[in-house]
C-alpha cells in the first residue's frame, strides 16, 4: 500500500465489520428478560450470555494475536470474519442457554481474531498524515453499531424472535466477509520466517518489557474502568433516580451512542492536525481523561436526568476519544509489533470494564464514594497519559 494516499473505500469493508461488532455486543443486553422466558431460566443465569463474550475476547485475544502475527490481514480478517459469523449462526440455532453460552464464546474468538488484524490493517495502509481519520474511522463504525444495536434488538424480540438479532448480525457477517474476500487489497506479506507457537507467545509477553506499552496500558485500563465500568451502573442510576423504565433506558443507551460517534468524527482530523504540527499525541489522551472526569462527575451526582445524560454524553464523548488517540499512539510506536500488542490492548480493554464494574460494584449506587471512584478512574488515565506525554519516540 502507498505511504501517501489513504484507501478510504478498502477502510469501508473495515468498518463495516466494525459496524457489526459494535451492534453485535449492544444487542444481548435487552434479550435477556426474552431469552431467559424461552429458556426458563433466572436472569441472573442468562445475563452469562453478555458476560461469556468479553471473557472469550479477552482470553483468546493475546493468544490469537501472537500466533497469527506472521500471517496477511486479510487471511486473518477472514478467518476472524467466519468464526465469529458461525457463532452468531448458532447463537440463533441454540436449543439451551448452555448451547447459547457456548456459542457465545465462540464469536468472542472470532472477535478476538479479527478485531486486532483490522486495528493493524487500518493503520498499516492510513497515510502517516491520516492515520488519526482512519483509526477514528473504526471507532465510529462501531459506535454506529451500539446506537443500532439495542433498538435492533427490541425490534427483532417484539416483532419476530430474539434469534433474529443474532441471525441478521451473521448474515451481515458473511456479506462484509464476502466483500473482503473479492475486493481488500492485502496490506502486509507473509513473514518470511515463521516462529513456533511457544516462541510468538514468547515474543508476545515481550511487549510487557517495554515502559511506553505498560503505561499506554495501564491508561487503556482506566479510561474502560472509568468509562464502561460506571456506565453499567447507567441502567440502575436513572431508574432508581429518576424513575425510568425499560423503554426509556434503550433511548438512553442510544444517546450515549451518539456521544461516541461524535468523539469519533471529531476525533480524527484533531489528531491529524495535532500530529502535523509536531505536538505529542498523549497531550490529547490527557485532556481526553480530564474531560471524561468532569463528565462522570456530572453523570454520577446530578439531581436531574437532563444533567445526568449530559455527563454520560460527554463521558462518552471524550472516552472515545481518549480511544481513539491512544489506539493511533500504540500502532504508530509499536511500528511492527502493532498486530500484537493491539491484541494485548484489546484484552486489557475488557479487564478494565470488568475491573471497573466491580470496583464500583463495592460502593452503595449513586453515593459519593461511586461516584469518587468514576471520577477517580478517569483521572488515573489522564495521569498515565500524562507520564507518556513526556516520551519521545
Amino acid at each position: 500500500m502507498s505511504d501517501t494516499r489513504t484507501p478510504w473505500a478498502q477502510h469501508a469493508l473495515i468498518q463495516a465489520v466494525f459496524f457489526l461488532m459494535g451492534a453485535e455486543l449492544f444487542l444481548a443486553s435487552p434479550l435477556l428478560p426474552t431469552i431467559s422466558a424461552d429458556f426458563g431460566t433466572t436472569i441472573a443465569s442468562t445475563a452469562w450470555v453478555v458476560t461469556v463474550f468479553g471473557l472469550a475476547y479477552a482470553v483468546a485475544s493475546p493468544v490469537l494475536g501472537a500466533l497469527t502475527e506472521h500471517l496477511p490481514r486479510k487471511r486473518v480478517i477472514l478467518a476472524g470474519v467466519a468464526v465469529f459469523a458461525v457463532g452468531e449462526m448458532l447463537c440463533a440455532l441454540s436449543p439451551g442457554l448452555g448451547w447459547l453460552l457456548a456459542a457465545r464464546a465462540v464469536g468472542g474468538i472470532g472477535g478476538a481474531l479479527v478485531g486486532p488484524a483490522m486495528w493493524a490493517y487500518l493503520a498499516e495502509t492510513a497515510a502517516p498524515r491520516q492515520r488519526g481519520r482512519a483509526i477514528a474511522g473504526g471507532t465510529a463504525a462501531y459506535a454506529g453499531g451500539q446506537i443500532v444495536g439495542v433498538p435492533l434488538a427490541t425490534v427483532a424480540a417484539a416483532a419476530l424472535s430474539w434469534r433474529f438479532a443474532f441471525a441478521a448480525v451473521a448474515v451481515g457477517l458473511v456479506v462484509a466477509g464476502s466483500l473482503i474476500a473479492l475486493r481488500l487489497r492485502e496490506s502486509v506479506p507473509a513473514a518470511r520466517t515463521r516462529k513456533s507457537p511457544f516462541a510468538a507467545l514468547a515474543s508476545s509477553l515481550t511487549l510487557w518489557r517495554v515502559g511506553v506499552f505498560r503505561t499506554i496500558m495501564a491508561g487503556n485500563f482506566f479510561v474502560q474502568a472509568a468509562r464502561l465500568g460506571t456506565y453499567a451502573y447507567a441502567g440502575a442510576l436513572f431508574s432508581t433516580r429518576f424513575g425510568f423504565g425499560t423503554s426509556v433506558l434503550g433511548l438512553v443507551g442510544m444517546v450515549v451512542g451518539v456521544g461516541s460517534l461524535i468523539g469519533s468524527l471529531v476525533s480524527g482530523p484533531l489528531i491529524d492536525r495535532w500530529t502535523s504540527a509536531g505536538r505529542h499525541v498523549s497531550v490529547l489522551t490527557v485532556g481526553w481523561g480530564l474531560l471524561m472526569a468532569v463528565g462522570l462527575g456530572v453523570a454520577t451526582t446530578a439531581t436531574t436526568w437532563q444533567l445526568a445524560l449530559a455527563g454520560f454524553v460527554l463521558s462518552f464523548f471524550s472516552g472515545t476519544g481518549f480511544f481513539s488517540t491512544a489506539q493511533v499512539y500504540l500502532t504508530t510506536v509499536m511500528a511492527e509489533r502493532r498486530a500484537p500488542a493491539v491484541s494485548w490492548n484489546n484484552s486489557v480493554l475488557y479487564i478494565g470494564t470488568g475491573a471497573g464494574t466491580t470496583i464500583l460494584g463495592f460502593t452503595s449506587l449513586g453515593s459519593t464514594a461511586f461516584a469518587a471512584c468514576s471520577v477517580a478512574f478517569a483521572l488515573l488515565a489522564a495521569g498515565f497519559s500524562a507520564l507518556l506525554a513526556t516520551h519521545r519516540s
